[in-house]
């Protein structure tokens, strides 16, 4: 049981931000472009999505690797 609320406490979290990637920006398009939300919109946000993903990515291995060098 005790393994299961821990993994409940890591998956959720994250569940809930990969969704907020996906939701804002495809919110976003739907708000923009207008009219009946379609799959263009959720294209949208998938692609909004994955892009905020890799430049976290690349802002994280970027400050991983000045913190590397610092040492």
């Amino acid at each position: 049981m005790r393994r299961v609320i821990l993994f409940l406490r890591g998956a959720v979290p994250l569940a809930l931000v990969a969704v907020g990637l996906v939701a804002l920006p495809t919110l976003a398009a739907w708000w923009l472009l207008g009219g009946p939300f379609g799959w263009r919109h959720l294209l949208v946000g998938l692609i909004g999505g994955a892009v905020l993903v890799g430049l976290g990515g690349l802002a994280l291995g970027w400050a991983l690797g000045r913190w590397r060098k610092g040492e």
